[in-house]
């Protein structure tokens, strides 16, 4: 992660705006930008509010809505304020909550039924609404950032007739400007983006303009007695302007969050300010996404944050909380950045694999991760993340602060390499799950004396499928790779060795004669079991052609020191002629069907 002061050169694939916490201060609107390779957090500096006509005030991107009538009440479930003869855009002012999700008090109407009302009166915008013939209405709107805070319901009784409902039996609330002790306590926290026009803040010319607008526009006296209140929070403002600097060069020497606030309060009352509205930024945080990985557990814990997440890049920095508004746009969110990282991912591994030999071949690579429990009991047990990869017939950790692999050298340097065909994986049901992370599995590793059996977990149940799919197929090819493996043991006091045949099955040789003492398929094989040292047992059936159901099978009994790799190969073996059972019956199938 690093920042830049020139503007991002790369094309930007999706752009939004979010929540951004970093634990110690409030959190703050920014800028979430998501390229090719890297994710860009752009801090808003400041923002400025311009004239309160449609086309200066500053809003957000425009969204089509589709409402549909009330079945009793025959409403579209909304109040507006404004029209052209106001001086208003068209503004939700109140929405019930049938349509919560859809609007937003503060929304800004600019077309019904694809027909611009820019230059429609109040009273001509009721009118078309109330003569639509159809159960649907269709709108397009813009949130005003800058005009919500006119809109907030408030327990007066005071009704302006600049709103009219919309909804029958709901009365319409009234503007409510907020108070100088609030405005000044606002801009103290850096809270206030402009929430008043630009074009009133001059002394000299505020008496002016508003008599204008009183005289040629505004003949309701509660539309005089709205402006009117205007203009007096807006000189207190003025009064207020010289403490306000005063404030703001006091806390530029104190920490850096502050210092931010008091240049946004600096910036937002400068008289020097023009009438467009604009948006600056300040220097921008880029993630890159090459083997990062994002979550929505709060760190190292199993609880889920609600609406946020947060990325973690391969050189250990993290981007903060980001808060989404909804949770459809949290998913959405790491949806895309998890298809970028997935992208990196494929792209680097490619490159990779044209330096190793075919038998060596990166097949695939995850974050995943793994629940460590404290040897302390007076410590809960915690999540870490850990760098799985299959390559070849072999499986790599990188943990204990090992980044993931960038070149083959990196494969060299990993201590934890592991055959595929002596690593067991289980699922985990959800009754037998240690806490409330689900998509849950143990990993459990023969030869691996630190930690015999891992619980590790993935966030989502696709995450988990798809590992569960590539770890088959590598078992595969490792199987297949393979053939045979052979282990010494005592049967019935002889040396001998067992050999496990992906075409044969079991067999067992005598060292001293080579001669076969016994040999079963894998589909004669009915239960096996053992003691958990150094003894396993086996049950064969005589013979599948056999008729007779009530034939006793076969028991064998077998002692090895590597009993716990034996188990784990013999488990590999038996699951790598499943799948090549259920691929048959799959095959067989698509050309009977076809």
């Amino acid at each position: 992660m690093h920042d830049r002061q020139q503007p991002y050169s790369i094309e930007v694939l999706f752009e939004d705006r979010v929540t951004l916490s970093d634990g110690r201060s409030k959190p703050h609107l920014v800028l979430l930008q998501l390229t090719s390779e890297t994710l860009i957090i752009r801090r808003l500096k400041t923002a400025q509010v311009s004239s309160i006509n449609n086309q200066d005030t500053q809003t957000i991107v425009s969204r089509n809505v589709t409402l549909r009538r009330h079945p009793k009440t025959h409403s579209f479930g909304f109040s507006i304020k404004g029209g052209c003869n106001t001086g208003f855009p068209v503004l939700i002012s109140r929405v019930v909550y049938t349509n919560a999700h859809l609007l937003h008090v503060g929304d800004a109407i600019l077309s019904i039924n694809n027909e611009d009302i820019s230059n429609l009166t109040h009273d001509e915008v009721i009118t078309k609404l109330r003569t639509i013939s159809n159960d649907q209405v269709d709108l397009t709107v813009k949130y005003m950032t800058n005009m919500a805070p006119y809109l907030q319901s408030t327990p007066s009784t005071i009704r302006s007739s600049l709103s009219s409902s919309v909804v029958p039996s709901i009365p319409p609330t009234s503007f409510t400007l907020p108070t100088s002790a609030s405005v000044r306590m606002r801009r103290q926290k850096n809270r206030l983006s402009a929430e008043y026009p630009c074009r009133y803040h001059r002394p000299g010319k505020q008496q002016q303009r508003l008599s204008l607008m009183l005289s040629d526009q505004l003949q309701d006296t509660e539309e005089r007695e709205l402006l009117s209140r205007l203009l007096l929070c807006e000189n207190e403002n003025e009064r207020c302007r010289r403490q306000l600097n005063a404030y703001a060069r006091q806390q530029k020497q104190e920490e850096e969050e502050e210092q931010q606030a008091t240049s946004s309060i600096s910036t937002l009352i400068d008289e020097d300010d023009e009438d467009n509205a604009t948006v600056d930024y300040v220097p921008v945080q880029e993630y890159s996404l090459l083997y990062a990985y994002v979550t929505q557990y709060l760190s190292g814990t199993d609880k889920l944050r609600t609406n946020s997440f947060q990325l973690h890049t391969l050189d250990g920095s993290q981007s903060g909380i980001i808060i989404a508004d909804t949770s459809v746009q949290q998913h959405m969110w790491i949806s895309r950045i998890n298809m970028v990282i997935h992208n990196l991912t494929t792209r680097t591994l490619t490159e990779l694999n044209q330096t190793l030999l075919p038998s060596e071949q990166v097949l695939y690579a995850t974050w995943i991760h793994e629940r460590i429990a404290k040897v302390d009991q007076n410590r809960l047990p915690e999540w870490k993340a850990m760098f799985l990869v299959f390559k070849g017939s072999d499986l790599y950790i990188f943990d204990e602060n090992k980044p993931p692999p960038l070149c083959a050298y990196d494969f060299i340097c990993c201590s934890r390499v592991y055959p595929i065909v002596e690593v067991l994986i289980e699922m985990i049901s959800p009754k037998y799950r240690l806490d409330d992370r689900q998509h849950c599995f143990t990993l459990t590793l023969s030869t691996d004396v630190a930690t015999q059996s891992r619980y590790l977990n993935f966030e989502t149940k696709t995450e988990l499928d798809e590992f569960n799919s590539n770890w088959q197929r590598s078992l595969y090819m490792a199987v297949h790779a393979l053939k045979t493996r052979a282990f010494g043991c005592m049967y019935q006091g002889q040396i001998c060795r067992l050999i496990i045949d992906i075409f044969k099955g079991f067999e067992m040789l005598n060292n001293e004669t080579n001669l076969t003492l016994w040999s079963y398929t894998f589909d004669q094989l009915q239960s096996s079991s053992d003691n958990g040292r150094d003894r396993i047992y086996f049950e064969f059936k005589r013979d599948l052609v056999s008729s007779e159901k009530n034939e006793a099978p076969v028991r064998i009994e077998v002692q090895c020191q590597h009993l716990r790799i034996l188990i784990h190969v013999i488990n590999a073996f038996l699951t790598v002629k499943l799948i090549g059972k259920r691929d048959d019956t799959i095959i067989q199938e698509n050309l009977s069907s076809d």
